[in-house]
């Protein structure tokens, strides 16, 4: 039977390819990523962000076909990057600023939390048994006999946990889409959670959508999507008034408000409990109805938060050109909300 230690070595490969073409089809993220995490300036250069995501690429398929002395060496490096990210993460989450990294796109949850430094760890552990299957010269390719069963079942065990961390989603990561989209909307009354404007005066999510149906962009300091964003918000405001009211919600007190320029009228959530309401990220967006319940959202990163807001302004030129239809039923909950 092949050695146990191929798991450690393929789940290494798999975990490079998917981040490497996770950040390849969104080169954003990787901006997002060294800015939110404050990656330290030698190494955070144009060049590097660019060459990140092949490099990944590089060594998981480099994993699966070196064989001896290079197969050392491609695990080494593997273990230095993997070290490299798992110091990130630690040092982010002793940071009381939040993080999120994007490391695998769509897939698993972008937010830094422990469970991503338990994610890095046991992938720090995969990249030392590749290691050690290097100077054993176990490879995919040769393919040789060590280990018994006990080893398999370890190695096993590693891998699956592997996965179950890639993929885990915290209870506040978001899920769910823009309304309008191939799958039914399911509309859930606004939570109830509070932001201060730059007074310091707190406000009722829930009552304030009563008055006209709002569009909350949620922002965090120091993230590279979000002060792309930023600007934005005020033109789009503009453009879906009065219909609905579009403003910025930022994680941060409200003393703060000098350090946003581009914005004419932020609310501030200092210790980031309506961002975990609404499950949303930074950059990210959902939809408050005046009827009490979310008209849609949350969306998720730069993109698909510029998306949404093209979606909601759709929405909206069609209910004033044309008349009522069972058709748009489902965009009830973003025209009538006014």
């Amino acid at each position: 039977m092949p050695s146990a230690l191929l798991l450690p070595l393929l789940t290494c490969s798999a975990v490079l390819l998917l981040g490497g073409v996770a950040k390849l089809r969104d080169t954003g993220s990787v901006d997002a990523a060294f800015t939110s995490l404050r990656v330290p300036a030698p190494v955070d250069g144009p060049w590097v962000r660019r060459l990140l995501p092949w490099a990944e690429v590089a060594l998981g398929l480099w994993l699966l076909v070196a064989t001896g002395p290079a197969l050392v060496v491609v695990a080494f490096l593997v273990l230095v990057l993997f070290l490299a990210y798992l110091g990130l993460v630690v040092r982010a989450l002793r940071s009381p600023e939040p993080a999120d990294c994007g490391c695998f796109g769509a897939v698993g949850d972008s937010r830094v939390t422990a469970v991503t430094a338990w994610r890095n760890g046991l992938l720090v552990l995969a990249a030392v048994l590749t290691l050690v299957g290097g100077f054993r010269e176990v490879s995919v390719l040769t393919d040789l006999r060590v280990g018994g069963v006990w080893a398999w079942v370890a190695a096993a065990a590693l891998s699956v946990a592997v996965a179950v961390l890639v993929t885990h989603r915290s209870a506040g990561s978001p899920v769910d889409g823009p309304a309008g989209g191939d799958d039914e909307y399911v509309r859930h009354p606004i939570p109830r959670a509070q932001v201060q404007d730059g007074a310091g005066t707190l406000i009722l999510l829930e009552h304030e959508a009563r008055r006209a149906a709002h569009l909350l962009v949620f922002l965090n300091p120091g993230c590279g999507p979000c002060q792309s964003i930023g600007p934005d918000i005020d033109a789009w405001d503009e453009e879906l008034a009065p219909a609905v009211v579009v403003r910025a919600v930022v994680r941060a007190a409200p003393q703060t408000a000098p350090a946003f320029p581009y914005l004419a009228r932020p609310w501030f959530d200092p210790h980031g409990a309506a961002r975990d309401a609404f499950g949303v990220g930074a950059p990210g967006a959902v939809l408050l109805g005046a009827d009490g319940a979310l008209a849609g959202g949350p969306v998720h990163g730069e993109a698909d938060v510029r998306s949404f807001v093209a979606e909601v302004a759709a929405h909206l030129r069609e209910a004033h050109e044309a008349p009522p239809s069972p058709e748009a039923a489902t965009l009830e909950p973003v025209i009538d909300d006014r």
